[in-house]
């Protein structure tokens, strides 16, 4: 009998599991996920991840979360290989960073996420050697042009995001939420606000202890079993950026555009556990991010793999 992806995916995730209270992961963003053919904007992040749960409760506090991250975005114009100046699109742009997290899991299905991040944007990120490694490694077109990269500037940036659960559906196999974020800093300045739906087989998981959120770390609730699709729209006001327009302070960039002020995204895909891992596929849209005539939208898929332990 042939098992098809989902069927394997489901027995794979069909097991009941232990409480672990640490986790150690990644998350690769790469659009060769979804193409290998496009190679541009947002071509390649990579995150690693440390969280850990914390003893602190109280009435309306369910659990806390601290999180530690180390991690790398790299974008280029719409092809990786543009010697010619007046052939960019976008900027060459690298970001090296860490993060610290506080993720606060209140009652009445909310929670609230502060991240404290500082990075070096620019050559300093080597964002333009890890590229030309890649594909060399991978055997990839040359890569040309990133000696036209935004120039090297200290990052420090606040995110916050909190997310509501509006309601659950079908019997508890489909919910709805609704979250806003806020960065602010030297490298992103924005707004955003938007929903994220679980569409699942069986009742689904409080936000406090689910995949979707890496969330399911606990001293006392057990990691439940998971298999969803879910879907995220997103729609965002953009004060500042960067990697698009430089520094706000001193820009020396050779190459710079102006932001679109407001941009959208889409992104869908699969969460999945296993007995020690938190799994999950997914593919984003985003609109044009550039205010030029050449600048288009894009996508780019995501892989995450979260090992749980105590």
């Amino acid at each position: 009998m042939k098992l098809t992806l989902v069927t394997v995916a489901i027995l794979l995730c069909g097991m009941v599991y232990g409480q672990y209270s640490k986790s150690f992961g990644f998350v690769e963003d790469n659009d060769a996920f979804i193409s290998l053919t496009k190679d541009q904007y947002y071509t390649n992040g990579l995150i690693f991840s440390y969280q850990f749960l914390s003893n602190k409760t109280s009435d309306k506090l369910i659990k806390k979360i601290y999180n530690f991250q180390i991690g790398q975005f790299m974008f280029t114009p719409s092809k990786p290989n543009v010697p010619d100046i007046v052939e960019h699109d976008r900027p060459f742009a690298g970001y090296l960073f860490a993060n610290f997290g506080v993720t606060n899991y209140y009652k009445k299905q909310q929670f609230l996420r502060l991240n404290y991040q500082l990075g070096i944007l620019g050559p300093g990120s080597q964002a333009d050697d890890v590229q030309k490694w890649l594909h060399r490694t991978f055997s990839f077109k040359n890569v040309a042009g990133w000696e036209y990269q935004i120039r090297d500037q200290i990052g420090i940036n606040i995110d916050a995001f909190y997310l509501k659960n509006l309601q659950y559906y079908g019997h508890g196999t489909i919910d709805l939420n609704i979250f806003s974020e806020v960065k602010f800093g030297t490298i992103f300045n924005q707004l955003g606000i938007g929903f994220i739906s679980r569409i699942g087989l069986k009742n689904l998981a409080s936000v406090s202890n689910t995949v979707l959120f890496n969330s399911n770390i606990s001293h006392q609730q057990k990691r439940i079993k998971e298999f969803y699709f879910y879907v995220k729209p997103q729609f965002t006001y953009v004060i500042s950026n960067a990697t698009l327009e430089g520094s706000l302070f001193n820009n020396n960039s050779p190459v710079t555009f102006n932001a679109e002020p407001l941009t959208g995204s889409l992104q869908f895909g699969l969460k999945c556990t296993t007995k020690h891992f938190n799994l999950g596929y997914s593919i984003s849209y985003l609109t044009q991010s550039v205010d030029n005539n050449r600048d288009t939208a894009h996508a780019y898929g995501s892989v995450d793999v979260i090992y749980f332990f105590n």
